[in-house]
């Protein structure tokens, strides 16, 4: 009888052990695939290395750095690379937009984007304001209009959330969309729009290298390169609030950049 209960149990280990190392090595299999498939997409685009001229377009001064920093510390030290920031208000909210507009240049310097590659666009029918929505034509010719004069051939900006929900960054989705599904563009013109995650990849930034990574591309960048989109924050004197503060610390917009490609399918 005794020997029949030993028996039991220690199957019943064996069987609970064996479950957990199947589990353990599913999961440790797939970390390991997702992190070979995030890595070659990245060693393939460095791996092109020809010229690109690229047009980063924010909504207002200091999304450069709130969500694009990572990519702009990669694009801004490629020697065949030419970077220009399309900015389209003066982030006139709260009446401080000749200030803002001051704070843009100084972070820019800081984040290596040359003062002649910046668009800065004073526009009373494009407002700062979280509530309004920005008429989809107008924002899609001002963009066409200078894709065109600059010869830009790769185009950065939000996707269809915005990051942070704010009705002027989705509303510059919304008018490459119109661009593209229209082909208004030129044909060697390939637009990426910024990854919006959930709450907690957003401001957990250590964990997001743990979940599936189905983007075109991605930008990782290293401490010392986050402390340099710190800086440049910084340099937003009227904006760096303590809940701003926060945010530069833990989001994952000050480490990691994911983009997918803006297409009419």
């Amino acid at each position: 009888m005794l020997y029949k209960i030993f028996h039991q149990n220690i199957f019943e280990v064996i069987d609970v052990r064996s479950a957990m190392l199947m589990t353990a090595s599913v999961l440790v299999v797939g970390y390991v695939w997702t992190c070979l498939r995030a890595s070659r997409r990245q060693k393939m685009l460095e791996l092109e290395n020809t010229p690109h001229r690229v047009l980063l377009i924010t909504a207002h001064p200091d999304d450069e750095c709130m969500f694009f920093g990572p990519v702009i510390q990669k694009l801004s030290k490629m020697k065949d690379v030419h970077l220009f920031l399309m900015c389209l208000s003066i982030g006139d909210f709260e009446g401080k937009g000749s200030l803002r507009k001051a704070e843009l240049y100084d972070s820019c310097k800081i984040l290596g984007i040359e003062e002649g590659n910046i668009l800065l666009c004073k526009n009373t029918l494009l407002p700062d304001n979280p509530r309004v929505d920005w008429d989809t034509i107008l924002l899609s010719d001002k963009i066409a209009e200078h894709v065109e004069q600059l010869e830009i051939d790769t185009v950065l900006t939000f996707d269809s959330y915005g990051v942070s929900g704010h009705r002027n960054h989705i509303s510059i989705y919304l008018a490459l969309f119109h661009l593209v599904y229209n082909k208004l563009l030129p044909g060697y013109c390939h637009l990426y729009s910024l990854d919006s995650v959930n709450t907690l990849r957003k401001y957990v930034k250590c964990i997001d290298g743990l979940f599936n990574n189905t983007s075109d591309f991605k930008c990782t960048i290293s401490t010392t390169e986050q402390n340099c989109v710190t800086k440049a924050m910084q340099a937003h004197n009227s904006q760096y609030i303590w809940f701003r503060k926060l945010y530069m610390k833990f989001s994952r917009y000050t480490r990691v950049n994911t983009f997918t490609t803006i297409s009419a399918e």
